[in-house]
């Protein structure tokens, strides 16, 4: 579980699960004890916060109840592909009750809203990040 949020997240479901899979062998063939399928969603998915993410507006399907444990679970800030903007209205309504910031890289006030966020541990979501 630890090493797809670590180094799979930003694959596509079908290389995770094959990946997933590989490492199973492998843990096996090293007596490495471990279930015979592995679940992202059930090894540290949590029943009752998954049904409020969905709520929130997670799409309930496996690669994105996966995406919002990595999101969850990581301790570094996530990096969001999301050309449907899915994750972005997730996000937004998730942390609204912490008084999310929303900030564009072109906003005039974005470096300093971002370093007073950052002082006092308030969640900010930069959005329209391009590729260069």
């Amino acid at each position: 579980a630890s090493g797809l949020i670590a180094y799979l997240g930003a694959f596509t479901p079908e290389f995770r699960e094959k990946e997933a899979r590989s490492w199973a062998v492998t843990s096996k063939d090293k007596h490495i004890p471990g279930s015979e399928e592995f679940s992202l969603a059930v090894c540290l998915g949590e029943p009752v916060k998954i049904r409020n993410w969905t709520i929130c507006g997670l799409p309930n399907d496996a690669f994105s109840i996966e995406n919002g444990i990595v999101v969850d679970k990581s301790r570094r800030w996530p990096l969001c592909i999301d050309p449907q903007g899915q994750a972005n209205k997730w996000i937004k309504k998730m942390e609204a009750s912490n008084k999310i910031m929303v900030k564009k890289f072109t906003d005039g006030d974005y470096m300093r809203r971002l370093e007073g966020a950052i002082s006092f541990g308030s969640p900010f979501l930069i959005e329209n990040v391009l590729e260069e």
